[in-house]
């Protein structure tokens, strides 16, 4: 897995880019989504070393953690791991992801952030047209627009 293509490294980025700083607020909303996807302490360090060698050394702090807001409301789009239709939208993404072109890259970057929100096996069904056919995606939820952006389902722009 790379880190930089997993959601608790888009979170990462939420909490330190918009000044630079990380507030108690956001360490705490970092705990809970560590908790609520079921990551490792180890996976955590892992990604946590990796953020803070590429992004957080060339930082300039211009604040106090004021991220702490937009992290909020991404953990908050972790509820969509409890819906039932969670399975059968990751297949349907899947399926649009291939038909849309997946390259490689594409891919191994999609897989790794679908997996850490324990969605990759349905993902990887919907790509590779496995078992029961996958659905037709109607609306991306706020969950996986990064990385439909990233599969080119939805402009980058948007």
């Amino acid at each position: 897995m790379k880190a930089e293509n997993t959601p608790f490294w888009h979170a990462l980025e939420l909490a330190w880019c918009s000044d630079g700083a990380l507030s108690l607020h956001s360490i705490r909303l970092l705990d809970a989504m560590q908790n609520m996807i079921g990551l490792s302490n180890s996976d955590r360090a892992e990604i946590e070393s990796q953020f803070e060698e590429n992004v957080v050394y060339d930082l300039t702090r211009a604040g106090f953690g004021c991220g702490d807001q937009a992290l909020a409301a991404w953990v908050g789009t972790l509820t969509f791991l409890d819906d039932p239709a969670s399975y059968d939208v990751s297949k349907a993404m899947g399926k649009a992801a291939m038909l849309a072109g997946l390259s490689r890259e594409r891919w191994l970057a999609s897989h790794s952030w679908m997996s850490q929100l324990g969605l990759g096996q349905p993902y990887a069904e919907g790509v590779w047209l496995e078992g029961d056919e996958a659905g037709e995606i109607a609306r991306v939820p706020a969950l996986l627009v990064p990385v439909a952006k990233t599969i080119g389902l939805i402009d980058q722009d948007e």
